[in-house]
């Protein structure tokens, strides 16, 4: 796993000079050519008799190809910065809305429907922003870390961070333990608790990709533990069957989880739509709520057959 990490990093930063590099060397070559040939050209004419000067046309067509060059060079480095700060804004948004949002969400509704007496209202509130200050503080030191630590990290909050670069099963496994530790309501109702997460294979999984399959698990167990009214059953499973790579999360909670134009849930359908798969939350009889995300093996990736 290791070779593959630093042959997977290799070939990115090969991808970026090609991008970068041979687009100029390009320009220089057709540059040449163009300059051979007014050359040549310039030469048989003055056999034949014809004086045609061609220096100066050489000259501008060289100064062009040495400004169109360095403008590409410009362009790209710019669309590089642009899509690194877009990735560094999705990462920690995405960070906040599973640690900090959820401690907030929970706090907000325990003041809206108002179920303790007062003094343990603001007790309650207090150890809830209490623990969403520390939330915030440790979201902050993880990204003051260098850019290179980040990238491989996942931060699930109070100091938990995870190497992305182990086996996703592993690694999505650890964000089931962490998640239900969690102090969400509806998890003190559960009562049986299955999952099964099968090795799959991840080579061709990029690591922000990782990273959201994590974040995707992450959200959907939050989810059941907040909405989940009366939840006693929760199944998760991590499986490869027939092509496809399956995460699923089963609850026979009866309450509404959040609407499907959520932010999150956008999330969820660009990933699948970026891993060619399939996102889905939809409830199950008689109650309960199955979200689901699946999508195909590397080895398959050509095939996009429908799926039951």
């Amino acid at each position: 796993m290791g070779q593959f990490s630093i042959w997977k990093k290799n070939e990115e930063e090969s991808k970026t000079w090609r991008l970068g590099v041979l687009p100029g060397i390009s320009v220089i070559v057709l540059v040449a050519i163009a300059s051979t040939s007014l050359i040549l050209t310039s030469y048989f004419l003055l056999i034949w008799g014809w004086w045609v000067p061609v220096m100066p046309a050489i000259i501008v067509l060289a100064l062009n190809g040495i400004g169109l060059t360095a403008l590409y060079q410009y362009s790209h480095a710019l669309h590089s910065k642009i899509n690194a700060r877009q990735v560094i804004i999705e990462r920690t948004f995405e960070t906040i809305h599973n640690g900090p949002l959820q401690t907030l969400a929970k706090t907000l509704k325990c003041v809206r429907e108002q179920n303790l007496p007062p003094d343990e209202l603001l007790k309650e509130l207090e150890k809830e922003l209490e623990k969403l200050n520390y939330e915030l503080r440790g979201v902050y030191e993880f990204l003051q870390r260098e850019p290179l630590t980040q990238e491989n990290s996942l931060y699930l909050g109070r100091g938990i961070e995870l190497n992305v670069q182990n086996p996703i099963h592993e690694v999505l496994y650890q964000v089931y333990t962490y998640t239900l530790e969690r102090d969400f309501p509806c998890f003190k109702t559960l009562q049986v608790k299955i999952r099964s997460f099968e090795p799959i294979d991840d080579r061709h999984l990029s690591t922000e990709q990782k990273q959201r399959l994590c974040r995707f698990l992450e959200e959907a167990l939050c989810n059941v533990g907040k909405h989940a009214v009366g939840v006693t059953r929760l199944e998760v499973s991590c499986t490869q069957k027939e092509g496809w790579n399956t995460l699923r999360i089963v609850d026979n909670g009866s309450g509404t989880h959040p609407s499907p134009e959520g932010r999150g849930t956008q999330q969820f359908r660009n990933l699948a739509q970026q891993l060619k798969g399939e996102f889905r939350r939809s409830p199950i009889s008689p109650h309960g709520t199955l979200c689901e995300l699946s999508w195909p093996v590397s080895k398959f990736r050509w095939w996009r057959g429908s799926r039951v």
